[in-house]
């Protein structure tokens, strides 16, 4: 079998999408010595690949709206299987293979607030059924993510749930592990984004510093970008004070030791289609606080203290509770680490590769 596999998302910074489509990719060698995979981009990969996956860069030149409508079907047309990993953005195709999109979420239709006019969800709703329609095989990420595909859009096919493997190496003897310092701290990983709970979290911190509760600070990883101005003022007042510190976007080896020190990942997510910063610190040994909403119980099953975010209260009493006892985050980093040992790249190639060998076979019988 022979995969063509859309790598637009490797074009740019390394995101979650990325780094689980690289995994998910060379899982998937290893797992058939018989498989070839053809990466098909346009721009220069961020993320590069080893192995047989064989990179092809096509039309540079062409504008993107033309190269994902005209040159990339040409490329991908003689393919087994046409890969779309990127939520779709599936173009119309005349192949005698399969086609197979990863809709990792379609949480837009969940976020409240999220589209600016009715308009923009029309058009949001008619892309996605739109890939859906174009699509033999359709994976997701999650249990939940499953059930609203099946829930808000006509789904021919029912999605395959892929539970992937930990994209992050842990920690090496020798890692790079970045300033730390003798004072204890936190770590949060992922977007500026408000729907993470963000901005709440870094008040609450504030305000536990100045109440003298905590002595650890929170160390804020990626790129930052403040989603209003009153964020920025919070975040620059936290930082003032000693009780945030923003690192900016960390490469891998040193989140790595970010995750090995910390007291633990606090992850107030209310909207996630799947939640890799919680896997990603239960494989490194790091206890994990994070929220029952969408996807994340099934990610991180017992091996978390849950919070709501909402309640401020309860959310600061666990931060401290963290802090403070040792036996308790000894216990969440045993049950982490069986948690996260469930998740395998193993499991999600043989998933991956069995769901496309039978749409095939379909195929080839009709």
């Amino acid at each position: 079998m022979n995969i063509a596999l859309d790598a637009s998302v490797l074009e740019l910074p390394p995101t979650g999408i990325a780094k689980v489509t690289a995994g998910l990719s060379h899982a998937c060698l290893a797992h058939d010595p018989g498989l070839t995979i053809g990466a098909f981009h346009r721009l220069p990969l961020r993320l590069t690949f080893q192995g047989r996956i064989t990179a092809h860069p096509i039309g540079r030149w062409v504008p993107h709206q033309y190269w994902r409508s005209l040159v990339l079907p040409r490329a991908v047309r003689h393919a087994d299987v046409a890969w779309f990993p990127w939520n779709g953005n599936v173009p119309r195709l005349q192949t005698s293979g399969i086609v197979a999109s990863t809709i990792h979420d379609v949480l837009p239709l969940i976020i409240p607030g999220y589209f600016r006019t009715p308009g923009d969800e029309e058009r949001y709703r008619a892309r996605v059924q739109q890939d859906l329609d174009r699509s033999d095989v359709i994976f997701t990420d999650s249990v939940y993510s499953r059930q609203q595909i099946v829930t808000q859009f006509t789904a021919t096919h029912e999605p395959v749930v892929i539970r992937f493997g930990p994209t992050m190496t842990p920690l090496s003897p020798d890692a790079p592990v970045g300033r730390t310092g003798d004072a204890p701290f936190f770590v949060y990983v992922g977007g500026y984004d408000r729907r993470k709970g963000i901005e709440g979290l870094v008040r609450l911190f504030l305000a536990l510093h100045t109440d003298g509760r905590i002595r650890s600070r929170l160390i804020l990883t990626g790129t930052p970008q403040y989603f209003s101005a009153t964020f920025r003022d919070a975040v620059r007042e936290a930082v003032a004070r000693g009780a945030v510190e923003e690192r900016g976007y960390v490469d891998e080896p040193t989140l790595a030791g970010l995750f090995h020190h910390a007291r633990a990942l606090v992850y107030p997510s209310k909207y996630e289609g799947f939640g890799l910063p919680p896997l990603e610190a239960m494989t490194a040994g790091c206890p994990v606080i994070t929220t029952r909403a969408t996807s994340l119980p099934e990610v991180c099953g017992d091996a978390a203290v849950y919070v709501n975010p909402d309640d401020t209260r309860a959310f600061a009493d666990a931060i401290v509770s963290v802090e403070t006892d040792a036996l308790l985050r000894e216990r969440l980093r045993a049950t982490g680490f069986a948690q996260a040992a469930t998740f395998t790249w193993e499991a999600a190639a043989a998933t991956f590769l069995g769901a496309l060998h039978t749409a095939l076979q379909k195929r080839r019988h009709a």
